[in-house]
C-alpha cells in the first residue's frame, strides 16, 4: 500500500513541478514561488514511503 502510495505522490509531485515550470516560463499572473511548497512536500513523502516499503521487505526476506 505504501508503494501505491508513493507512487501516486511521486506522480503528482513530478507533474506539478512541470506545471509550474511552464507558467515560471510563460511569465504567468498565476505563478506564484510559494507554489513549490505543496509538490516539495509530495516528494519528500514519497520518498519517505519507498525507504519505509524498502525496509519491510528487506525484513520479510532477511
Amino acid at each position: 500500500m505504501k508503494t501505491i502510495a508513493g507512487t501516486i505522490s511521486l506522480s503528482v509531485s513530478f507533474t506539478l513541478f512541470i506545471y509550474l515550470f511552464g507558467l515560471k516560463m510563460e511569465h504567468s499572473v498565476k505563478y506564484d514561488s510559494g507554489f513549490f511548497f505543496l509538490p516539495k512536500i509530495l516528494l519528500i513523502l514519497s520518498l519517505i514511503f519507498f525507504r519505509q516499503d524498502y525496509k519491510r521487505e528487506k525484513n520479510i526476506w532477511s
